[in-house]
């Protein structure tokens, strides 16, 4: 176990659109096709005739239709800018009393160390087990008392996913200790509906909070919403601190969401399409023998070979091939990268660059 302050703000850079309509944006697990039909229109007709005008703070309509798209009562679902802003309000929610500890793995999505440090506390980190969520060590600490855990599932930067023992045993240990644990599935949309254990679990009345994204699947990045499902106490309880932000989830959003939600078959379309894609880049990167890991997300953990210099290889990459991949050492693993999976061609495109960056010439890669 360990204990990690907040790391360094590059992981958060490298997000304006450069110049350039060539430039390929695999570092950041953006979906490469797009919202779903008529949110485009929206945001922009909400904009059209309502921008002086503030939004619903309570976001009603928005957390009702929610609701029924998790088969939840509306009091079970709050709303946030973006998952980052609900698992900051987590932390402002369940650390603010002195001694309270919060758990989290090492080396992973580094806005929970960032949110606990804004109240003052310090995670610990329990290491990954290989590319896995280390289930035994985060179930034997939650279980002895930690007062708030994330866990994200699946997990970046690795795409491991969690089975339905494994979301069980976190459970029965958070039970155990008494504290909240927090299942981050900003990527569980790309895995599909079959593996939304948590979630199945909350419904059932079991307490934990359940955390999802629009900026994932849905393709809906630049509005930002994120969303909260969990026991009706415990989102009453975050809904008090978000209190202190009464327009968080402006207009743009709720609209595009709203519309979003009419067309619930596009998540299947995306989640389709993103698989053939990704099953391309792993046979491409086997074509190119760099080991990788398995991935249930949108995005694939790879080793860098020898010297493995990480950060180097994206460079050249972002330099020479103006491609954008994400560099692991800002996350304590040196020699790996983590690559979003864009559209089929754009991983053929890559699969070239990764190719000459080897010194294999332009030589084409055919998986």
């Amino acid at each position: 176990m360990s204990h990690h302050q907040a790391p360094p703000p590059a992981f958060f850079a490298d997000t304006e659109i450069p110049d350039g309509g060539d430039h390929l944006r695999l570092h950041l697990n953006e979906n490469p096709y797009g919202p779903p039909p008529g949110t485009v229109e929206a945001v922009r007709d909400e904009a059209d005739r309502h921008l002086n005008r503030y939004p619903d703070a309570d976001c009603r309509l928005l957390r009702e239709a929610l609701a029924a798209h998790f088969r939840v009562p509306a009091d079970m679902v709050a709303v946030g800018n973006g998952t980052d802003e609900l698992v900051l309000v987590a932390s402002l929610t369940f650390l603010r009393e002195p001694g309270t500890t919060v758990l989290t793995t090492a080396t992973t999505f580094p806005g929970y160390v960032v949110s606990a440090a804004a109240v003052g506390r310090v995670p610990v980190t329990v290491p990954l087990d290989g590319a896995d969520l280390p289930v035994g060590a985060l179930a034997e600490r939650i279980a002895a008392g930690a007062d708030l855990a994330f866990v994200c599932n699946p997990l970046n930067p690795t795409g491991a996913l969690l089975d339905r023992a494994a979301v069980f045993r976190l459970l029965d240990a958070a039970d155990q200790g008494g504290g909240v644990v927090v299942f981050d599935e900003a990527y569980i949309d790309f895995a599909g509906p079959e593996h939304e254990f948590a979630l199945e679990a909350v419904r059932a009345g079991r307490r934990a909070l359940v955390t999802r994204t629009f900026s994932k699947a849905w393709g809906l990045a630049s509005v930002r919403m994120g969303v909260a499902v969990g026991p009706a106490d415990l989102i009453a309880r975050l809904s008090a601190t978000a209190g202190a932000l009464p327009f968080n989830v402006n207009r743009q959003a709720q609209r595009a969401v709203l519309r979003a939600l009419e067309h619930p078959d596009h998540l299947d379309r995306v989640r389709a399409a993103n698989a053939r894609a990704r099953e391309l880049l792993r046979k491409s990167l086997d074509a190119l023998g760099l080991v990788h890991a398995p991935s249930a997300s949108n995005f694939v953990m790879v080793d860098v070979p020898p010297p493995g210099d990480s950060a180097r290889f994206a460079a050249r990459l972002a330099a020479e091939h103006r491609i954008f991949v994400r560099a692991l050492d800002v996350l304590g693993m040196p020699g790996r990268l983590r690559i979003s999976v864009g559209t089929e061609a754009e991983v053929e495109r890559l699969a070239g660059a990764l190719a000459a960056v080897l010194g294999d010439g332009g030589r084409e890669v055919r998986p």
